[in-house]
């Protein structure tokens, strides 16, 4: 069974991978684990193991494919798996571990290279060395690291696909309104979450287990800006450059809450602003969407600021 197959109060049984794993305690002082479940199709559901041991603790963990158990509940109009019975796999089970693994719908190495290219036309010399450079410091990182722990683009290779699908975006923008300077704006889209690569803890198959040290205490946005300086004192960066790119990447947020101590206070900061929601929204959609029935409604999405997603009946693709 699927994910999909999922009804309330009705048995499920089937294989799903372990995403997320949250160890969290009752009023009652007893442990359970808070799983974040997904299957073949990358469609995913919150399962709850109550009255967790210490064993289920040490082998229920992110980025393991498990036999599973249980009976879907709704929860405040929100479709959830209760746990009954679980356990890890073995080679009897006969499961690929990679057929559980959602990864960019592009190659790492040619979105790179795209990244790579688009800096290299760049005319303005200081904007070309600075963003090159960042971005060859988290080259590696980039082969594998989501956008986010579950939200949008979380998925192997997430933050690359992330960043090329805003700079495609942002080249089409630019053609609408060319009083736009083209490269702070491209550069401020390859800049402006290079920070994630040490905001979060990822494993090779893109899976965060948990946001780093570095990533509570900071941020990827401080720690972005921090990066900037180091290497705009080390290249000899113009002040206005570097200026003007740390100030994209710190309100690209907007908001203070979500982090932005600035709002956008020229064009290209706030194009930045505006294609980061709308590729990180229609992706978070498009994941959803893929789960309803032509003509059908979601359940609600607390990341889509607690909607009902609608899928036209006329929707035919996937």
């Amino acid at each position: 069974m699927n994910i999909e197959d999922i009804q309330v109060d009705q048995p499920f049984r089937g294989y799903l991978f372990i995403k997320d794993a949250q160890v969290r305690t009752t009023k009652n002082n007893t442990k359970f684990i808070k799983l974040v479940l997904t299957d073949k199709d990358f469609n995913e559901i919150t399962g709850f193991l109550w009255n967790a041991t210490e064993d289920d603790i040490r082998d229920f963990k992110q980025g393991i494919v498990a036999a599973v158990t249980g009976k879907g509940k709704s929860f405040n109009d929100t479709l959830q798996l209760d746990i009954q019975r679980i356990r890890t796999t073995n080679e009897g089970d006969m499961i690929d571990l990679s057929e559980y693994i959602e990864v960019a719908p592009e190659e790492p190495k040619d979105m790179y290279q795209e990244l790579v290219d688009t800096i290299n036309n760049f005319e303005n010399e200081d904007i070309k060395q600075i963003t090159l450079k960042s971005l060859e410091l988290h080259k590696d990182k980039l082969d594998y690291y989501p956008a986010a722990k579950t939200v949008h683009h979380a998925l192997k290779g997430g933050l690359l696909y992330h960043t090329v699908s805003m700079l495609r975006l942002a080249k089409e923008l630019a053609k609408l309104y060319p009083f736009l300077n083209e490269d702070l704006l491209y550069a401020g889209v390859i800049l402006h979450d290079l920070g994630k690569t040490e905001e979060m803890n990822s494993d090779v198959n893109g899976n965060v287990s948990d946001y780093s040290a570095h990533g509570k205490l900071i941020g990827h946005i401080p720690g972005q800006i921090s990066e900037l300086e180091l290497l705009g004192s080390e290249l000899g960066t113009d002040e206005e450059v570097l200026m003007l790119l740390e100030h994209m990447i710190l309100s690209h947020h907007y908001e203070p809450e979500y982090g932005s101590p600035k709002r956008p206070m020229f064009p290209e900061a706030e194009v930045l602003h505006h294609i980061d929601v709308i590729d990180a929204r229609m992706n978070t959609m498009n994941k959803y969407r893929k789960a309803i029935q032509p003509g059908s409604f979601s359940e609600r999405i607390i990341t889509l600021d607690n909607i009902n997603l609608y899928r036209p009946s006329f929707d035919k693709e996937n």
